[in-house]
Order: structure tokens, then sequence, then C-alpha cells
């Protein structure tokens, strides 16, 4: 039973976080003007919505993401780029505040862990964009709780919603229940129920991206070609130094170093040390084999924050502040031998404006262009593509140079061939 103390100061805590979730949501408000955000996918996303309901399904990307494209088009159709943006800011949310949940349930204070991605300025890209990344990331954590508290049938749902909404969730999830069966084998059965939900319903999020593929695997095929490992190790690179910026790389490493000696006490005794340290790995090697959208990497900023921000503060704090200074100014190494089809790089170190200010500025000159185009219009895909390429300045060097559109609608089906090629 709890003292009165402990019940003070877990009261206090909740409070804090819940303060500062809502600091978070009130800072994506302004974006709600400025459209539909920076991510490239939003031509493809909005008219896979609409293909369904015109009864010819075509999917956004391989191998699709039904659940949300669907509600991204509704969303639309109800209230344009404003509500698409705030389901994306109540994702964040939701997101932020279950994780808050998790920390305290291992006795923590959620604070730091919540410093660490809220002030990551890409956390606030994707909270004010069309995306599906946070959505995955909030089912991830609902059906984590949802285990925690032993309700195994709406955790496989949550867990089989978020790998239909993003395949390679499939990893975050699988990370979850490693996690929980290393310590614990007599949950096994339980985790079996969990496994066989989760398969069910991430498979019936699949159905039509099948069917639109003539009842064929077709619909899991990637279209970027890759010439070298090198070339994919620069691609890594380059892109995981935007997305954390040089200060959080250097203070991640000196806690990674001074935690190290603790590791195997840790690993033991903790269910989201286990969770963070195999899931960081699993997005990174995702990450090595598709470096496409930094954003993709945002899982992996909830589990250096639960690894960081449950240790000591004054690393956490350290983190966070380098993520903050990511926000104004950003560092880039290299200029592509190709702009937008780069295989190799030459050396060109510059400091450049920051995510935040980037990002604000992408989304101001999209807005410049007015009203946006009719949804499945060439128009709609340069738009996207045009996003992409104000974004592109956070990790090439070199002077900007427009991608080359030609044909949009090629454009189309091939956006992830355009946002993996540098």
């Amino acid at each position: 039973m709890m003292s009165a103390t402990d019940t003070a100061t877990a009261r206090l805590r909740t409070n804090r976080s819940a303060q500062m979730v809502l600091g978070s949501f009130l800072a994506g408000v302004p974006a709600l003007w400025w459209g539909y955000g920076t991510d490239i996918d939003t031509a493809n996303v909005l008219r896979a919505g609409r293909s369904f309901f015109d009864g010819d399904y075509q999917l956004s990307r391989p191998p699709g993401n039904f659940p949300y494209e669907i509600a991204a088009y509704v969303l639309d159709s109800v209230g344009g780029a404003p509500l698409l943006v705030l389901a994306s800011m109540v994702a964040a949310a939701v997101a932020l505040l279950l994780l808050a949940g998790l920390v305290r349930r291992e006795g923590h204070d959620p604070i730091p862990v919540l410093a660490v991605v809220a002030l990551s300025p890409w956390w606030w890209v994707a909270s004010t964009s069309t995306g599906d990344y946070l959505v995955a990331v909030a089912l991830v954590l609902a059906g984590a709780h949802a285990r925690l508290v032993g309700r195994s049938f709406i955790a496989g749902v949550c867990f089989g919603l978020a790998i239909g909404i993003r395949a390679s969730t499939v990893g975050l999830v699988g990370a979850w229940i490693l996690a929980e069966v290393w310590r614990n084998r007599s949950q096994l059965p339980a985790l079996l129920r969990v496994g066989g939900v989760t398969v069910a319903v991430g498979a019936l999020c699949f159905v039509p991206a099948w069917l639109s593929a003539d009842q064929s695997f077709a619909f899991v095929t990637t279209e970027t070609q890759v010439t070298s490992l090198t070339t994919l190790v620069g691609r890594w690179g380059v892109k995981n130094l935007a997305f954390w910026g040089p200060f959080t790389l250097l203070a991640f490493t000196a806690w990674f170093f001074q935690w190290l000696p603790s590791l195997r006490s840790a690993w033991a005794e903790s269910l989201l040390t286990r969770f963070s340290l195999i899931g960081l790995v699993w997005v990174e090697l995702v990450y090595l084999r598709f470096p496409w959208k930094p954003l993709h990497l945002l899982p992996a900023l909830v589990f250096v924050a639960l690894l960081v921000g449950r240790s000591e503060r004054r690393f956490a704090y350290a983190v966070a502040g380098g993520l903050a200074l990511n926000a104004v100014v950003a560092l880039t190494l290299a200029a592509p031998d190709v702009p937008h089809r780069a295989t190799t790089g030459d050396l060109d170190v510059q400091l450049r404006r920051g995510v935040l200010i980037t990002d604000i500025q992408c989304r101001l000159e999209d807005s410049a262009l007015g009203e946006w185009p009719p949804i499945g219009s060439d128009a709609a895909y340069d738009r996207s593509v045009g996003i992409f390429d104000c974004q592109t300045q956070l990790w090439r060097s070199g002077p900007r140079v427009p991608i080359d559109r030609g044909d949009a609608g090629a454009q189309m089906l091939s956006a992830s061939e355009i946002d993996g090629a540098e």
C-alpha cells in the first residue's frame, strides 16, 4: 500500500506529465493553418483513400497502410488539412501520455523521458503533418499498456493495427513480446494469444492491398534499388545526423559508456530496458536497409528516451538539450554526387538552419502556392515532391537543387524511390 508521501509524489508526477503533454500539444497549434505538413506521401495517401471509396483501391506505397489511408481520406473530406493535422497532434499527445504511464509503472519520473521526446523537432514535425508514424507508435504503446493490465485481446488488436498502419512496426511488437517472455516464461501462453490476435488483425489490414495486387504478394515489393552497402551506410549516417544532431549524439555516447557497466543488471530487472534495447537495434537495422525519411527514426527517439530518461537526469537533459538545439541549427557533412539520386558524395561541412526553422520555411513556401490541388492530380504529386525537396536541405550540403519532377503521374507510384535516393 502506498504511503501518503508516495501518493503525493505520484500525483505530482502525473500532473507535471500532463502539463508537459499539453505544452507539446499547444506548440503544434499554429501548424493547423500551414497545410498538410511536409511529408512526401501526403498526395499518395489521400489518393489511396479515395481510390478505395471509388471501388478501385490503389495503395499509397508498398506494402500499404490501409487503415491510415482510409482514416486520412475521411478526415480530409470532413475537415481538410486542419482536421488531419489535429488528428496527428492528438496521436502525439496520446503517445506521450501512454509513454509516461509506462515509465511510472516502473517507479520512475516520466518528466526526463518526456523531455527527450517532446523537445525533438522531428516529433513536432510528425505531430503536425499527415503521416502514420505517431499513430503506429501510439498503438504499440497502447498494446504494451494493455499487456501490463492483463488485457491480451486488446493488446493484440492494438499491435495488429499498428502493423497494419506501418508494417515495420512488426519489429516493435516483437521487441515487446520478446522483452516480456525473456524474464517471465510463465507469460508465454498469454503472449501466444496476443500474437494470434496480432497476426489476425494485421493480416486483415493488408487484405485490400493483396486484392489490389491480383491476390498476390506483389504489394510487398519495394521500388528502391540499392547500388552498394557504402551507399546505404552513407544515407543512413547523414540522415541519422539530421535526426539527432551532433550534440545529441555526443551526449548519448557519453551516457552509453557511463551506463554500460550496469547493462546486465538493467536488462535483467527492467522490462522497458529490454524493450528499448531490442527495439532500438531493430529500428536502426531497418533504417540501414531503407534509409529514407528521417521521420522513420521516431520509434528510436522513444527508445532512446526510455533508456536515457530513466537513468541520470543530467544525461537525459543533455540529450534533450541537444535535440532542442537541432531545432535551430543543423550540421550537414556531405554533398551528393547527383542530387536526389546520390550513390556517393563529397565532404562538405556546413551549418544550416535547424529542423524546426527549415520545416516551417517549407510549409510557408507550400502555403504560398495556394490551395491544395485536387486529390489524384499531377499538381498534388508535384506539391508533395516539392515539400520533400525543401526538406532535403537538412541532410545534404551544397546548393538546393529542385527535383526534376517530370511526369508527376509517374511519381505517384515512385515517391519512396525519390524519398530513399539521397
